[in-house]
This record gives C-alpha cells, structure tokens and sequence, in this order.
C-alpha cells in the first residue's frame, strides 16, 4: 500500500475520530520498547499511526454517552499483531482509558505467558497493573480494581477465552456496577478462534460467544476490538451479529515482512514433495524430508557466517494432527540424525562420503537458486557438521506443551500438529516441511493459519524453503491471491468512503478451497460466466420506473451513436459499440438497481471492475436494447424468478438457413463485453420490468477468478 492510499485510508472516516494525542508518557515506553526490540524508528511511528486511527474510532472515554462499538484491526500473519495492540492500549491509557480486558488464547498456560508478555512492553510504565484472571484471582475484582485506580494506576485485565474466565470478568469486575461505566477497551486476540458463534447455522449460540455478548451487554461504554490476520470468519458473519465489525483498520506490516507475497508468487522458496514418494506417515524415512534436513544444516552454517540476524534457526515438520504421528516422526529425525552424526565423526573416512554427497546436493539447490553468491562448501562445511552434531529436536503437541528446551540451542527442529499454528513462533525459521492438509475442501483462515514460515525474514530468505505436497503449495498460491484481493477491496472501500458495515462481502477464492469454517459464517460462491443474467423480475414499481428513466437517459446520451439492426420480420435492435466498460459501468449500471435477491448485482459488477483495474484491463462493451425494448411476456414464479427470457436461434430448425443467431449468440464480438437490456411482461399481472444480461468473452472470463459471498 503506498503512502497515497494508505493516507486516503486514514481520511476515509476522518469525520468520525476523535483527537487523540500521540505524546504520552505510556505510549511513549512502549514506542522505546519497540525500538529496544530491533524495529526501526520508522516501523514505530508506523504502529502508532495505525493505534491512534483506531483508538479514535472507539468510544471517547472523556464522552458519557452510551455508546458500544465492535472494530476489527487486521494484520498479516506473523507480523507483529501484538505491537499494534498494546501500542492501541497504551494510547488509551494515556487519552482517559483506565481499563482493558484482554482476551488471548484458550490454553491455561498463555494465561501467564500473555500477562508477562504485557508486562515486557510496558517495563517503564510503574502504573500499569497487568492482572490473570487465575494467579491475581484475589485482587481481579471490582473493589480492588477500583482502588488501583484512584491511585492513578492502569489495570490491564488478562482472560481466557472460555465461558468460565469471560463469566469471571463480568461478575468479579463488572457486575455491581461500579466499573460498568467506565470505558473499557475488550481486545479480543486472535479474535477469528473461539469467540465466534460456532452455533448459528443451528440457530444457537455456542457458550463462549454468549458469554462475549453478556459481557458486551453489561457495558454501556466499550469497544471490543478483535484482532486478526485472518479476518474471514469476521467479515462473512451476519451484520446484525453482535460480533460483526462497525469498523475495520488495516495494519501495514513492518519493513523486512516476508508472506504470501513473497513465498508463493512464484516457486523460488517452495519444493513440492513427489506424489509417489512413500510418506513419512509410513514406515519409510522419504528422500524429500532427508533433502529437507540437509538445506536446514546448510543454511544453519551460512546463518552462522552472516551472524545469527535471528538468533537462532529453527525447522518446522507439520506431518498430522496426530500425536502418535509426531513421536514416531520425530524418532525417526533422531535416527537419521545419530546416524549422520557417525559419518561425520571423521571426515577422512569412506562412511562419511554419503552424508558429503547429501549435504553438497543440498548446497548446490541453494547456488543454484536463490543464493548464487554462497561460499564454497569447504567454508560452510565444518559449521554444518557442528549443527548435525548440536542441534536439538521438539515435539511440539498438547501431550509435550509448547514449552520446549530450545533456548539451549541454537539449532531448532520441531515436530508437531495443532500447536505449531496461530500464537507461536520460531526464531529464524528456515525450512519447513508440511503434508498435512484436509482431505476435502482447506478452510483460508485455517491453513493460512498454519503458514509459521511467514514473517520478518527478509536478511536471510534466499536461505528459507517451503516443502510441502502439490496441494498445499498449490492452495497457498491461490489463498495469495484472494489476500491480495481481500485486502484491496477493503482498501477501496476506505478510499471511497464506504462506510465498514456497508463494504460488499464479496472476495476472490480459488477452486477448492472455502473462506471460513461453515458453522461461523454461512456463504455462496459466485463464478463470472460468460452470461451473468438478472434472473429476478422487480417487484417494486417505482424502483422499476426509475430504472426505466436510467436506461432511457443513458440511451439519449448516446442517441447519436445508435445504429439500428433488424432480422427478418422480428422487432429491430438497437446497439451502441465499443464503449468504455468503467463508463457504463458509472452511467448506467451503478445507477440501476436490481433487486434485493439477485445473485448477480451490483456488488457482483463492481467485483468485476476493481479486478480488471488491478489487472490492467480496460475493456469495451457493446449496448444492447433488445428489440427496441418491446416488452416479453414471461411467467414469474412466487420468488420472482423469471423463465429463460434469452430467445433462440431463429429458425429453430437447423438445417434452415438462419435468421437470427439467438441472443446469447448474435452480438458476439471477440474480446469485447456486452450488456443486453430486456423489457419483461409478467403474463399474469401486466406488470413491467427491465432486465440486464452481462455477457463477458472468454479472454476476460479467463483472467477472473470465482468469488465467495455471505449468505
């Protein structure tokens, strides 16, 4: 996003905001703190622009009015959501906030992991009081929050995202009244997991999410902010949801960021595992995992060479779901690694040849590739052998946790499932190899959730490398592509001033896959054809008058470029060619209104415009008033579905010379768009109402992927 959109994003909804001051003495630490951590000045002032666009979007704790707001802030994965979150709570708490809840994750033991994290950016801050709602149990409740806060202190509330902790926090801190009324800021992290309704498409509401809306009941005065990379879930929720977003703020990810982007848009940082190579599932240690191993210890001595930027390498191994699966795994890396260990106990000797030849295949993928400018092996080689002989590898699982020995070690392997998604990360990942993936249709968000080689990675990712099966890798590219697309149509939105409630959920998606889970949000996929056909008759007179008046004066602006066509005997058609497609699309189609069900509709026809711009195309299309706009009669069903209004050849016999080639046939051009106009009688009632047909030629059907919708 250059600086151009990213400032009209911000002005978007300038009219909204309220003044919030940038200067304070928390937001101040925490921006010093971010410093501290490696992030440059610029990346700093880049979060904290981001946090004070969405603060001002919340409540203004200075205001008494009753006001309740759900905002969504969207970052990419691994790229550093948590810095834009406490950057947003230092802010409040230096512009009248005085509390916030937390919400992070659905596992005891990030209880404590969260508050110390917390705890870590606000280091300089002696008036911040960060309580879990486990260990300070005796103190995270009304009286004892109220006391803090008289003394002037901050009190950060950190839960669970369980019915059990969220009850909690409404009866311990706000059920007697006195805190309800304060402003409070609830910042949902990973807000796409749990909090959602899992239930609705039962028409029920799963226990966490009731007891989200019983705590958002409670207060007059909040904002519940989730956070998220993967939104899907959230925007394709029903508007009228509790949890669906009245705003959204988008988070630039820093300098240096590596993610879709960069390793799926072409197959530099990828290696597909051969479909007939026996799995690692099986009783077999694959080719594929052993090359996987060896790039990994190749790259641990080139990290080495450059300085350790990361601190340490890590490889990742994401085989299953199944615990069982990860300890057979991981013994197997523990056997091929005892027995690389005795090759390379002496270089000189014969049975050290083997693990040589490996390790310099592995080294010539790198030269010949992505790291031309690598030293000779002979440099690289001593180092590799010391990281064959001191790395360390994890199981990674529920059974084991995720608190690993690997601070010990400076080279990392870890073998796991569930747990090697959302919420961790691992320094300096290098290599990691996955065949896991769902046997039916992948969810976006779940495998995208899964996608840990992405972040901060850009001092060493000539050195990183994405095994995975061809559906993986082929899923990723097109999850690339519907991100991108995502993230535009957001974007323009903003640009334009479109209201966040009001942004047409209508986004990009590959064969294949789905948006979300369909217990959260129930959605309809829509392909661009060939013909896009209006199918429902307008019920509603006036909307179909004023339609009438649209096509009308759009047909008297071009009056003087009509020409006239008749076939046989039949009414005459009226055309107007090589048009400017984004200028009928102003003129004529923003204008007209369809009707409330149709599935092809406005927000259909502006998709189709912002992906030809972005693809550069700029396409002409031809006019049509079908037969001079003499009404059809047809019958309408009770839904308003009209039959098959599009007439057929003429004559229908075809061994007779033709007259007329049939509507969908008839006007054809190669490469050009085209929009029919048809007048539709209802038989039974009289009752009239135009109707278009969008027909788009191949070579732009091509270009254009399908599209997914809430229901």
């Amino acid at each position: 996003m250059d600086s151009k959109v990213e400032m009209n994003y911000m002005e978007a909804e300038r009219a909204n905001l309220w003044s919030v001051r940038t200067d304070g003495d928390h937001i101040r630490a925490v921006s010093q703190y971010l410093k501290d951590d490696g992030i440059a000045p610029e990346g700093v002032n880049n979060i904290v622009r981001t946090a004070e666009y969405a603060l001002g979007l919340c409540p203004d704790p200075n205001d008494q009015a009753i006001r309740k707001e759900t905002g969504l802030v969207i970052g990419k994965v691994q790229s550093g959501k948590t810095s834009s979150f406490i950057a947003l709570t230092a802010l409040a708490f230096d512009n009248g906030y005085k509390l916030v809840v937390v919400l992070g994750g659905t596992k005891k033991k990030l209880l404590k992991q969260n508050r110390d994290r917390i705890n870590e950016y606000f280091c300089r801050c002696s008036d911040v009081c960060t309580l879990d709602t486990k260990a300070n149990a005796d103190i995270a409740n009304s009286q004892e929050i109220q006391k803090f806060i008289k003394q002037g202190k901050k009190v950060i509330v950190v839960g669970l995202k369980h019915k059990s902790h969220i009850d909690e926090i409404r009866e311990s801190i706000f059920a007697d009244g006195a805190l309800a009324n304060q402003a409070t800021l609830i910042i949902d992290d990973e807000g796409d997991e749990t909090s959602l309704n899992t239930l609705v498409s039962k028409g029920k509401k799963s226990t966490t999410y009731l007891a989200i809306e019983r705590l958002k009941d409670s207060l007059p005065r909040h904002c519940f902010l989730s956070i998220t990379a993967t939104p899907q879930a959230n925007l394709l929720i029903n508007a009228v949801d509790v949890l669906s977003p009245d705003f959204g703020v988008l988070v630039k990810p820093g300098d240096g960021y590596c993610g879709l982007d960069s390793f799926h848009s072409n197959e530099s940082y990828t290696i597909t595992i051969p479909k007939d190579e026996p799995s690692v599932l099986e009783d077999s240690f694959p080719e594929s995992l052993a090359s996987a191993l060896a790039m990994f210890f190749i790259s641990c001595a080139e990290h080495k060479r450059r300085g350790m930027p990361a601190g340490k390498v890590s490889m990742l191994v994401h085989p299953s779901g199944s615990k069982i699966d990860h300890a057979s795994i991981n013994k197997k890396i523990e056997y091929v690694l005892s027995e690389w260990r005795m090759q390379a106990e002496d270089k000189k000797d014969a049975a050290y040849v083997p693990l040589r030849n490996r390790l310099l295949k592995a080294y010539s993928v790198y030269t010949s590739s992505t790291c031309p400018s690598l030293p000779a092996f002979e440099v690289l080689e001593d180092e590799t052998l010391a990281a064959i002989a001191n790395c360390k590898n994890h199981v990674v699982n529920s059974q084991y946790g995720s608190d690993v020995s690997d601070s010990y070690y400076d080279y990392n392997i870890y073998v796991g499932g569930n747990m090697l998604g959302r919420g961790l990360t691992f320094k300096g990942l290098t290599i990691t190899y996955m065949i896991r993936t769902s046997k039916g249709t992948s969810n976006v968000d779940t495998q995208e959730q899964r996608a840990r080689w992405f972040g901060y990675r850009e001092a060493y990712l000539d050195l990183c490398r994405v095994f995975a099966v061809e559906k993986i890798i082929n899923e990723f590219r097109q999850i690339r592509d519907h991100d991108e697309d995502l993230w535009a149509t957001l974007e323009e939105a903003h640009v334009q001033g479109t209201r966040f409630k009001d942004i047409a959920r209508i986004f990009t998606l590959g064969d294949g896959l789905r948006m979300t889970r369909p217990n959260v949000a129930a959605t309809e996929s829509y392909s661009f054809r060939f013909w896009n056909r209006q199918r429902l008759f307008m019920r509603d007179a006036d909307i179909s008058r004023s339609n009438e008046t649209i096509i009308n004066s759009f047909k008297e602006e071009n009056s003087e470029l009509i020409k006239k066509v008749a076939f046989g005997l039949g009414e005459p058609y009226e055309i107007v060619e090589d048009l400017d497609f984004y200028e009928v699309k102003k003129h004529l189609l923003d204008r007209y209104r369809f009707p409330d069900n149709s599935s092809f509709n406005n927000s259909v026809v502006d998709k189709l415009a912002s992906i030809l711009k972005r693809k550069g195309e700029a396409p002409k299309i031809d006019v049509i008033w079908m037969r001079c706009g003499a009404t059809s009669k047809h019958a309408i069903d009770a839904d308003g579905r009209i039959d098959n209004y599009a007439v057929g050849r003429r004559p229908k016999d075809k061994d007779k010379p033709t007259v007329y080639e049939g509507d969908d046939n008839q006007f054809k051009r190669p490469g050009v768009m085209q929009v029919q106009i048809h007048r539709i009688e209802d038989r039974d009632t009289g009752d009239i109402s135009p109707v278009v047909s969008l027909y788009i030629p191949m070579e732009i059907v091509s270009k254009i992927s399908g599209l997914v919708s809430r229901a």
